[in-house]
């Protein structure tokens, strides 16, 4: 297979190469997935293609981001068009029409509101890049829509609520009946999810204003932050369950357990007791971890399958990284990276059989599972940033921080592997690790780089904290 056009160059010394054929498959496709502004779009910066053509969408822009930040030459930042596009109410719009470059017209305003998911896009695309001057000029576009948020989404149980589209509520089977989100249904109630995004928005928030000096603001949203997860706690926490559950109008449980609750994790809602329990859940195979990690709702929920034959619930890219971040926000990270392995290999084996990635597989079986507009998502560009995300970040275990001028390194794959045009901080890293050494002795990382950087190597419970400068290093970790 050809190598891949503007990323890293991955390669594995062994029978695990064939886990980067996705990575190499989605890094050669996802360049035709970008829309330039021209005669075909009318928006202000180039925009990734979603499942509908004739817009584009915040909730893909922003998980997107995460895979295409890895790129170099050719970098896109596929947010751009969303945040020069702030409604003149103040919020971030959840579509945005190519035709036009404008919010498209819906019958009410919640509907043409973006999931808050920009802010953690942004965030790591400063963990990676350093570039404190986007980051300045996003920070007060992103704290725009927050305070938006905070006047006119609150309920008054301090909870979120939102619309089905831009919070993928279909994907996880709640409010919905006859294959149909019933809008009555979901109007009236507090979404976990919804309440989880809107606290990592304050967090990440709070953690930019940190870094540029805006200590007032940064408390601000600090505030918000812990008024929204305590809510959480008191309201939406099953002890009984150990799960976070939407609530009805009335302020009962829904208890439908699905991945959405994974919110609560990576946003920092869940104490670590409760997210503990949680991920002790996930890891389940009678619930959410079955053949394919992980599926979109329990196993435990309904039917394992319906009378068509479709699975109860899918295995998505995208509910799959809120999975994999909240592991390894709890530092389960040989979970979130074994989790990531078996999912890149059917991915893998669904690539070699068909030709094509899928947004959505099967959570029992090696095919594409449809989703709910009736598609599979073949080929979605989405899909594919998602799965060089997780190849970079989970599998070979790379977490940047060039805020604090560190590159986190946490090896799991066994086989000898390299990794070549890494950009990190304004510079490039070349690295190659050694296999790993039967009776758990230290691995060897053989180290080129043009800027000098910490390399934080963490090794099953150790950890090693290098300074390096630029040139040519080796290392034992």
């Amino acid at each position: 297979m050809p190598e891949p056009r503007d990323f890293p160059i991955l390669k594995i010394h062994g029978d695990q190469d064939n886990l980067l054929d996705p990575y190499r498959h989605a890094c050669l496709h996802l360049r035709e997935n970008i829309v330039e502004p021209g005669d075909e779009s009318a928006l202000k910066a180039p925009a990734l293609r979603g499942l509908s053509q004739a817009v584009v969408d915040a909730w893909d822009a922003s998980l997107a981001s995460l895979g295409m930040r890895w790129a170099g030459i050719g970098t896109r930042s596929v947010t751009d068009p969303f945040l020069a596009a702030l409604d003149p109410s103040g919020y971030i719009p959840a579509q945005l029409e190519l035709a036009t470059g404008g919010n498209p017209p819906a019958d009410n305003e919640r509907k043409r509101i973006a999931a808050p998911l920009l802010a953690m896009a942004e965030w790591e695309h400063f963990k990676l890049h350093g570039n404190r001057e986007r980051l300045t000029h996003a920070f007060e576009i992103l704290r725009a829509d927050f305070l938006y948020r905070e006047d006119h989404q609150r309920k008054r149980n301090g909870l979120l609520a939102g619309s089905p589209e831009p919070y993928r509520l279909h994907a996880t089977g709640r409010f919905m009946l006859g294959g149909r989100v019933v809008p009555s249904l979901a109007g009236g109630a507090s979404w976990v999810d919804a309440s989880g995004m809107y606290a990592l928005n304050a967090r990440v928030l709070s953690e930019m204003a940190r870094v540029l000096g805006e200590k007032e603001k940064a408390g601000e949203l600090e505030w918000a932050m812990r008024d929204v997860a305590a809510k959480v706690n008191a309201l939406m926490w099953s002890e009984e369950d150990s799960w976070y559950y939407d609530l009805d109008e009335h302020g009962a449980h829904l208890p439908v357990k699905t991945l959405a609750s994974m919110w609560a994790v990576w946003s920092g809602i869940a104490p670590r007791n409760r997210a503990e329990e949680m991920l002790k859940r996930l890891s389940d195979p009678t619930q959410f971890e079955r053949a394919h990690p992980f599926s979109s709702v329990s196993a435990a929920e309904g039917d394992y399958r319906k009378r068509d034959g479709a699975p109860g619930g899918v295995a998505r890219a995208d509910f799959n990284l809120v999975a994999f971040e909240s592991l390894f926000a709890l530092h389960k990270y040989t979970a979130a990276q074994r989790a990531a392995e078996l999912h890149l290999r059917r991915l893998a084996q669904i690539l070699l059989d068909s030709g094509e990635m899928f947004m959505a597989a099967d959570p029992d079986r090696d095919i594409p599972a449809p989703l709910h507009d009736g598609a599979s998502g073949a080929n979605a560009p989405l899909a594919h940033a998602l799965c060089i995300q997780n190849t970079l970040g989970v599998l070979m275990g790379l977490r940047p921080h060039a805020h604090r001028g560190e590159l986190e390194l946490i090896p799991y794959v066994e086989e000898k592997h390299t990794i070549e045009g890494l950009r990190f901080a304004y510079g490039t890293l070349n690295m190659e690790v050694g296999p790993a050494v039967k009776g758990g002795g230290r691995r060897s990382i053989e180290l080129m780089c043009d800027v000098p950087f910490k390399l934080k190597v963490r090794q099953g419970e150790k950890t090693w904290l290098h300074d390096l400068h630029p040139g040519m290093h080796t290392l034992q970790a």
